[in-house]
Formats: structure tokens, C-alpha cells, sequence
């Protein structure tokens, strides 16, 4: 894994391109709009000649904008910058196992509309389904300019980020998403669903924190499946070479010896333990359903264990056992330890916590200092994740 790089010397060596440059400033100003230039300055601790350097073309051209704030008392007018309201827009597809979303952003962050229905088994519905979904939004909004499609997907993507490779809880293998669901003129990029997220979380650090944009954590997506997202430096890492595709894919892992047959071919995958959707088969044990029983959804179990059901509350807290060992590992393998949960899993997180914290006390882990496991936002895991993948996308082209 390549070393992570200061923010100072990203933007500060003579080398660095003009284009990285700019992204890294505008995500920050995205994720705090309105700042001033001093603070910008500040937070990313460079000189505020560097920020003026890179804001005044960008401001020039119309990207961006500079107000002057009321001042309070006799003191100097504040001058800050944000996004120019340019009636641009970006449409997020999150093609889910179970549901699917499709909405729409603009520069300023907020999620102006959202749709969700059911993800069709076949594939080729699916990709009808949400075509249909993005011709009526270009439609409705045929006075503006769309600039990106971001399209976030619960599987392998090509190097390219152009393709689905791999579904293994849909069993969907090479599918040209960004070909299928292409609009005019307008780039279509095909991101993981974990990375998509941590995406998402990387922005709320910003927007939520002193740490600048210096953001170093793992994310672990748990929804059907388990996948995981990395983030050095605010950038999410998805590999290189011919494995960028399958970063992250450690919802494979094997945690248990022969344990339960997993889509993916294996047994005993860490997802069929604690994911979301392996609290219906903890809850239900060996029995089968009764006659008129349905399996039991995530949601509803977490509504069980908050009334008081015991049953329910040591299903979460065999999730939060098993996630807890997961994460363990994969802190131990990669080494950073700082862990986001993000997806369902979130909602049941008072009962899943605490067993979880645990079992990496247990592990070689729970020896060290520093280590620290949060639960994120579910947008991220959803919409959320996947607009951002069009709107940074777009930042690196600015």
C-alpha cells in the first residue's frame, strides 16, 4: 500500500498538478461552505497566497463564489467562499440488493429529491427501471445542466469504473452500467457500494471535524453483504493494477472453519455472521418458519430488542460479537485504526456496540491504544454514497 502523502506537499510541490490541487481545496470548501480564505488557509495549513492562487481562476470562471458577510459592530466585513448556485445538477444511482435509489444534488450538498423502489432480480429490469428513473429527472429538469452520474453498486467494479464485474448476492456478473444508463454527453461512473459510502463519511469528517482534511479510517459498509472502504488522506484507496476492483472485499473472509455456505462459493464468510441480513437467520436458529411466518427484517428485529425481547437482543449481540472479530482482522491487516460502521446496522447499534468493542478487546487489538470503532450515517450507505461518487468526480475535473 503506497504511503499516505501530507496534504502541504500535495499542494505545495512544484510537481503537483493544478487539477489535484483545486479538488483537494474544493472539497473543503464544499464540505464548510461559506469559508473564508483564512480559514481555509488554516485547515489545510498553507499559505493563504496558495488559496487565493487557486480560488481566483475558479472564482473567475464562475465555479465558485466570494460574498462579504454582515459584519457585527464596526469590525471588518468577512469575505467567504462557496459554490456559484449555477443550476447545475448530479444524479446518484444506489443499486441495492434488496431496494434501489436514485436522486439528485447540486454543489451546495443538499439531496433535493430521492426515489427508492425494489431492486428486480434480473438485471436487465433493473437497468430499465432506474433508465426510467434518470430520463424523467433530465426531463424535468431540462433548464439546467447535468453534469455527472455517480452509480453505486454492491459488487466488483472494472478498473475503468465503468462495469459491474461481480454481484455475488445478485448474482450479476459484467454488466456495462455506465453504457446501460449512459445520457448524453455526461460521464455514467460505476463505484463500489463500500467505497461509495466511505466516500460519503470522508465529507462529513471534514464538515464535522478540526482534523482538516488529513482523514485517515476504515469503513465497514454492513447491509445484505459486508464490504469495506478505506480512506488514507480523504481519498478512498481502491487498489491497484488489476486488483483495483476487489479492494475492500472482506466481507469474504472466512471467520468460521465450515461454516455456512456463503453466495460467493465459500463457507463461513464474515457477512453471513454479521451483516444485516444474517440477523434473520440468528433470530429464527435451526426452527423453520411457522405457517404465515415471514423472515424477520433487520429493522424489525432492533424494533423487538428496544420493546424488550431478549431473543432479539442477543441476535444484535451475537452481530456485534461477530462484526467486533471481523473488524479485529481487518484492523490487523491493514493498520488503521479507526473503524466507521455504516449501513442497516446502524439502527440496532445500542445492542450491537457494546459485544463489539468487546470482542476486539479480545483480539491483539484490544493490547494496543488508539484503536476507536463509530457509527456513521446510513445516507451513506444508500443515496448518499452514491451521489458523491458524481460529485467528486466532477471536483477532479475542475
Amino acid at each position: 500500500m503506497p504511503p499516505t502523502k501530507t496534504f502541504q506537499s500535495e499542494l505545495s510541490a512544484a510537481t503537483a498538478g493544478v487539477a489535484n490541487k483545486r479538488s483537494l481545496l474544493l472539497r473543503l470548501v464544499r464540505a464548510e461552505q461559506p469559508i473564508t480564505r483564512t480559514d481555509i488557509a488554516s485547515r489545510l495549513e498553507i499559505d493563504k497566497s496558495t488559496v487565493t492562487e487557486n480560488v481566483k481562476p475558479l472564482i473567475d470562471s464562475g465555479v465558485l463564489r466570494e460574498d462579504t458577510l454582515e459584519a457585527k459592530g464596526q469590525g471588518r466585513r468577512p469575505r467567504v467562499i462557496s459554490f456559484a448556485d449555477s443550476g447545475d445538477y448530479f444524479i446518484g444511482v444506489n443499486l441495492g440488493v434488496r431496494r434501489s435509489q436514485v436522486g439528485v444534488t447540486t454543489l451546495q450538498g443538499e439531496i433535493e429529491e430521492e426515489e427508492d423502489f425494489e431492486t428486480p432480480s434480473a438485471v436487465s429490469m433493473a437497468l430499465r427501471q432506474t433508465r426510467r428513473h434518470i430520463d424523467e429527472i433530465v426531463r424535468r429538469n431540462k433548464d439546467r445542466r447535468l453534469r455527472m452520474i455517480g452509480v453505486s453498486v454492491p459488487g466488483l467494479t472494472d478498473t475503468n469504473r465503468e462495469s459491474l464485474v461481480f454481484a455475488p448476492n445478485l448474482d450479476w456478473r459484467n454488466v456495462a452500467v455506465a453504457k446501460e444508463l449512459a445520457v448524453e454527453g455526461v460521464r455514467v461512473v460505476v463505484e463500489n457500494d463500500s467505497t461509495a459510502a466511505a466516500m460519503y463519511e470522508a465529507r462529513m469528517k471534514i464538515r464535522h471535524s478540526e482534523e482538516g482534511l488529513m482523514t485517515n479510517f476504515i469503513l465497514v459498509r454492513s447491509g445484505t453483504g459486508i464490504g469495506v472502504g478505506l480512506v488514507l488522506g480523504s481519498e478512498v484507496y481502491r487498489g491497484s493494477g488489476q486488483t483495483r476492483g476487489i479492494a475492500g472485499e472482506f466481507g469474504h473472509m472466512t471467520i468460521v472453519a465450515g461454516g455456512k455456505q456463503c453466495v460467493c462459493g465459500n463457507r463461513g464468510c464474515w457477512e453471513k455472521y454479521a451483516s444485516a441480513a444474517a440477523a434473520a437467520s440468528l433470530y429464527l436458529g435451526d426452527r423453520r418458519l411457522r405457517p404465515g411466518e415471514t423472515v424477520p427484517r433487520f429493522v424489525e428485529i432492533v424494533a423487538k430488542a428496544e420493546n424488550g425481547d431478549n431473543r432479539s437482543r442477543r441476535t444484535l449481540e451475537q452481530i456485534g460479537d461477530y462484526l467486533g472479530i471481523g473488524i479485529a482482522n481487518v484492523i490487523m491487516g491493514i493498520g488503521i485504526p479507526r473503524v466507521i460502521i455504516s449501513g442497516r446496522l446502524v439502527y440496532g447499534w445500542q445492542f450491537i456496540e457494546q459485544p463489539l468493542r468487546e470482542a476486539i478487546d479480545r483480539s491483539i487489538v484490544g493490547k494496543t491504544e488508539g484503536w476507536s470503532v463509530e457509527a456513521g450515517s446510513p445516507a451513506g450507505a444508500a443515496i448518499g454514497g452514491a451521489l458523491e461518487v458524481a460529485v467528486e468526480e466532477y471536483l477532479s475535473t475542475v
